[in-house]
């Protein structure tokens, strides 16, 4: 079966090469770069994997411990502008399968949106870089609103479609203890991070973030507003209802066809937001390797906290 899963794989990669070329101008990986990294994790036997939607020969895939239980979650790649999360993700593979051998559950979205991150658009949908379009991520067809209705009729996309019904589906086995979404922001000078879950803007896993961005000389923005009037305290946003899937993986309770259901529960859901401004992919992917060498760590005492 592993064997039959990496023929696939690698065949998805073949697809890719004869249709597109990876944007290359900011210095990011090759994706059939990223999908061989992200393949050897098959070799262990220790995971499975899933194509979560295929989108135009590019498959967006998620890969899941053996193990199931209280898990990890990592997404990266939501947006395609944003590369150094999913090269991060890809440099760093073998820290997952270390992971897994110590026996803590592991669910891996590693390369999102993988149209979006061939064009360098944010958009899988979008027309140019920064166009219109719609998130692989939008959430807002299974959260309520104030009085308790979706926010939305359906969702945005069948990426977004596909992206948040296997994020239900693995909940079920694999329940959020901490969940970390690496992100970056070309609009913003300095990082700062979202906190979905419960403790919000005490969450000791963001925190420790924060205080790992500091301790790397990174610019972190500690108070003040983001562009779109959220609030900022010690470099830290909570309490946002963004419609993002971290929301939802955050969620207590969701809507599925109208009915109330128990939401994904998050205990920890963190994103983190680092600066593309001026700063060469290198300097980014520094922080982002910091925060994957964190997981373990930050994973075991959410997980005793709760």
């Amino acid at each position: 079966m592993r064997a039959l899963l990496l023929l696939a794989a690698l065949c998805a990669c073949s697809r890719q090469e004869d249709t597109m070329k990876t944007y290359s101008a900011d210095g990011r990986l090759p994706i059939e770069k990223l999908f061989e990294a992200q393949d050897t994790l098959l070799r262990s036997g220790r995971w499975e994997v899933e194509t979560v939607f295929d989108d135009r020969g590019l498959p967006s895939r998620v890969f899941r411990t053996k193990k199931k239980g209280p898990a990890l979650w990592v997404l990266a790649g939501i947006h395609g502008e944003e590369p150094a999360p999913p090269n991060a993700v890809a440099q760093n593979i073998e820290k997952f399968d270390a992971l897994a051998r110590k026996g803590i559950p592991v669910v891996l979205f590693p390369l999102c949106n993988p149209v979006g991150y061939v064009k360098a658009w944010r958009y899988p949908d979008s027309e140019g870089r920064s166009g219109t379009g719609h998130s692989v991520g939008d959430s807002d067809h299974l959260l309520p609103d104030k009085a308790g209705k979706p926010r939305a009729m359906k969702a945005t996309s069948a990426q977004a479609g596909a992206l948040t019904a296997k994020v239900l589906a693995l909940s079920k086995d694999y329940p959020p203890v901490l969940s970390v979404d690496l992100h970056e922001d070309d609009s913003i000078a300095k990082g700062y991070l979202y906190s979905q879950g419960p403790k919000g803007r005490q969450d000791p896993a963001a925190k420790a973030i924060i205080a790992e961005m500091d301790r790397l000389g990174y610019p972190v923005q500690l108070t003040g507003q983001t562009s779109f009037d959220e609030i900022i305290v010690g470099g830290v946003i909570s309490g946002v209802q963004d419609g993002s899937v971290d929301e939802l993986i955050a969620a207590r309770e969701i809507l599925v066809d109208g009915a109330r259901r128990p939401g994904p529960g998050g205990k920890s859901v963190v994103v983190v937001e680092t600066s593309t401004m001026k700063a060469p992919i290198s300097e980014r992917l520094r922080v982002h390797d910091a925060v994957l060498k964190m997981l373990e760590k930050l994973y075991q005492e959410t997980n005793s906290s709760f």
